[in-house]
Parts: C-alpha cells; sequence; structure tokens
C-alpha cells in the first residue's frame, strides 16, 4: 500500500509542475510561502494577455513546454470529465429509470442531452486540433477550437448541480427502499465526479462533505458493478478513474486498481482507438461490421504487448473481446461505435503521449503534500476558465466567430 501511495504520488507531481509553470500563461502569482500551496488565488489575470498567448498556440506549442503542459493537461480533463458526465447521465436513466423518485431529475438530465453532445463534439473538434499541432501541422483554428471547448466544459459544468441532486435522491431512496448495486454504482459514480469537480475548483469544504457522505459499495462491489456495465460506459468509467489516479484525487474505486494496471488498460484501449479511428477516416470501415471487426483486430494486437497481468485484469472486467461487449446500444447503426467517446478520446494520440510525457517528469520532484496537490488541481481548472474567459477578446473574435453552446 505504502509503495502504491508512492506510485500514485509521483505520477501526480507533473500536474502539479504544470500548475507552477502555466504562471507564464495565465500571469497567476505564486506565493511559495501559503502554508496550503494555493497558486490558485490570484485575485485578477489581464485577459489580453491570455488572448495574446492564445493567439499564437501553435508557435508556443513548439516552443514553450509550460504553455504545452497546461493547454494538454485542461484538454484531457475536460474531454475526460465531459465524456463521464455524458456516460452517468446514461447510466442513470438505466439504473434509475423506472423509479418515480428519480423522475424530476432524470427528466432535467435528458433535457440536457443536446448540450451534452454539443460540448462533446466541441471537444473533439479542439483534441483533433490539438492533436495535429502538437505534430507540427498546420491548423490555422486551434485557438478558436481550443476557446470554444474551454468554454462548452464550463457551460456544462454549470449542470454539476444535477450530480449532486442524484446522489441526494438516491441517498433519500435507499432509506426507506432496497437499491441494487447498479443504482449504487452510478450514485457512487456521481459523487467521486464531484470530488474532481471539488478538487478543480479548490473546494475544500465540498471535498469534505463528499468525503463524509461516502460510497455506497465497498471497492470488491464496485468493481464487480463495473464489470456489468457495457463496452463504452465500462472504458469512460475506467479513464475518470485513471484521470483521478494521476490527479492524486482519492476515490473508492481509483484506489481498487493498481494504477500501473490500470493506465496499461487504458493504453491499450487507446492504441486500439487510434487504429479504428484511422482507418474509419481513410475510408477502410464503411458500416458497422466492419469498424468491430477492426477495433476487435486492433485491441487483438494491442493486448499482444500487454503484460500477463494486464491481459488477466482485461479478461477479469469483461474487455478482451469486442464481440461479447458489443450490445445493442453500442451497434445499434453504423458508425456508432466509431463515434464512441472511447474512440474519440483514443483517436488524440498526441495529446496523450504529451499529457503523459509531463506526468512522466514527476519523479524529479518531491516532498509535495496533499494540500498542495489539491491546490494545484484547482491551477488546471484556472487553466480552462481563464482559456473560456479569452473568448471576450476582441482580437480572437475578429479572427473567427465563437460556436454558440446552448447552456
Amino acid at each position: 500500500m505504502k509503495k502504491k501511495s508512492i506510485i500514485i504520488l509521483c505520477s501526480v507531481v507533473a500536474i502539479c509542475a504544470i500548475g507552477l509553470i502555466t504562471s507564464h500563461f495565465v500571469d497567476w502569482s505564486v506565493n511559495h510561502d501559503e502554508a496550503d500551496g494555493n497558486i490558485g488565488k490570484a485575485a485578477r489575470f489581464s485577459r489580453e494577455e491570455v488572448s495574446e498567448k492564445l493567439t499564437n498556440m501553435e508557435e508556443l506549442l513548439q516552443t514553450d513546454s509550460a504553455f504545452k503542459d497546461g493547454i494538454v493537461a485542461a484538454q484531457v480533463v475536460m474531454q475526460t470529465r465531459a465524456a463521464q458526465f455524458g456516460t452517468l447521465a446514461d447510466m442513470s436513466n438505466e439504473a434509475a429509470g423506472n423509479i418515480p423518485a428519480f423522475a424530476e431529475v432524470l427528466k432535467e438530465m435528458n433535457a440536457n442531452r443536446e448540450l451534452v453532445n454539443n460540448v462533446a463534439n466541441s471537444l473533439a473538434e479542439s483534441a483533433a486540433n490539438l492533436n495535429a499541432a502538437l505534430s507540427g501541422e498546420e491548423c490555422p483554428d486551434l485557438a478558436q477550437s481550443t476557446i470554444n471547448a474551454s468554454l462548452a466544459y464550463t457551460t456544462l459544468q454549470k449542470q454539476n448541480n444535477l450530480a449532486t441532486r442524484f446522489i441526494e435522491t438516491t441517498d433519500k431512496y435507499l432509506e426507506t427502499a432496497q437499491g441494487d448495486d447498479k443504482l449504487k454504482l452510478v450514485r457512487d459514480q456521481w459523487l467521486e465526479y464531484q470530488q474532481m469537480t471539488a478538487a478543480l475548483e479548490g473546494d475544500k469544504a465540498s471535498a469534505e462533505a463528499l468525503a463524509k457522505k461516502g460510497n455506497l459499495l465497498s471497492a470488491e462491489k464496485a468493481l464487480a458493478a463495473v464489470e456489468n456495465l457495457d463496452l463504452n460506459a465500462k472504458i469512460v468509467v475506467l479513464q475518470s478513474c485513471e484521470l483521478a489516479q494521476n490527479m492524486n484525487v482519492e476515490t473508492k474505486l481509483s484506489n481498487a486498481i493498481p494504477q500501473q494496471t490500470l493506465e496499461r488498460i487504458c493504453s491499450v484501449f487507446r492504441n486500439a482507438a487510434e487504429v479504428t479511428v484511422k482507418s474509419v477516416n481513410d475510408g477502410l470501415a464503411l458500416n458497422n461490421q466492419e469498424v468491430e471487426k477492426i477495433f476487435s483486430n486492433a485491441l487483438d494486437e494491442a493486448m499482444k504487448n500487454a503484460s500477463t497481468e494486464v491481459v488477466a485484469s482485461m479478461q477479469k472486467f469483461g474487455l478482451n473481446n469486442v464481440q461479447k461487449m458489443a450490445n445493442a446500444r453500442i451497434v445499434a447503426n453504423a458508425q456508432t461505435l466509431a463515434n464512441a467517446q472511447i474512440m474519440k478520446i483514443g483517436s488524440a494520440s498526441n495529446v496523450m503521449s504529451a499529457f503523459n510525457a509531463a506526468l512522466n517528469n514527476a519523479g524529479k520532484i518531491q516532498n509535495l503534500n496533499q494540500n498542495q496537490n489539491f491546490s494545484l488541481n484547482q491551477t488546471i481548472g484556472n487553466v480552462i476558465s481563464q482559456t473560456a474567459a479569452a473568448s471576450n477578446s476582441e482580437k480572437l473574435n475578429g479572427k473567427k466567430k465563437k460556436r454558440k453552446i446552448d447552456s
């Protein structure tokens, strides 16, 4: 356990390094003498300076590692959490759709389905542009798509009260009813989603309140419930768990899976997704059966390079056979699998490589306490919010009109 804690701590240090170095990007003041290391508390920032940096993004991604790490970390956090929000909304409907007590909260969740889809599409676009720019390709829409994505994500975050309502509705319902593990898993996943929200916002009071509520399922029961999810939901939950581990946000599920094993499982699926998306883009997969076959073959190939432990873990989760994993919802119509969140996240291989490179630098920094981790996670949240704020810049608006995301 001690060894695991050290590994998790080291893996998150690069995120903290990002927090320190992104002051170049947003001109935040850094008070190294504060006991809680609260780097994200700058009262003011220059929106014009942010805009100036963003209009020169392509060059800075190649020449300024601090800027690149901040943008890449923000992209991974936003895209993973947006996928998590949409997936948990679907899981909420499946687990509680027939329970009258949940009618109101589910009605509001479903009313926001178009918003969730728009945000996911905006983030997929920004990921594709960032991925291209990191490989050295010219990408004139990079700055605007990055701002659009941040703006879309911050709009989605205004709906986070739905997570809190679902948690509260479940707890009240279970006072007089016997809920199944499927419902409890969704409730616990919303709670872990909000734990990440608290870390990104630097909200210690909320973090403490969520910790006090606690999870309903033990780690063992949570893992068993995850095994029963469909392919897309299963991978999104595991990717969200991986993000929590990387950012040192302690959750029940993240503590239940060895970090190295989880990283390799997610890497296997990202590799398979990258091959599949490239095949779809090249016109090699024209229908869902072809997409499924390519993904299955790519998954098998990726698993050949995985360790015995990882393959065994994938088998335990039921992640080793696409034909068994794919259910009616995943393969209902052509291109559904290709457009699933596992594909959108996995296809941005340059973004993930850059993110992992930042994490791999973690071991160079030591003596980091948990309070500093919390504050520096907040710094990543500030990168996102301040990038979204740059949407009001006349300089950027003059180049291209920002996309409207309905709230």
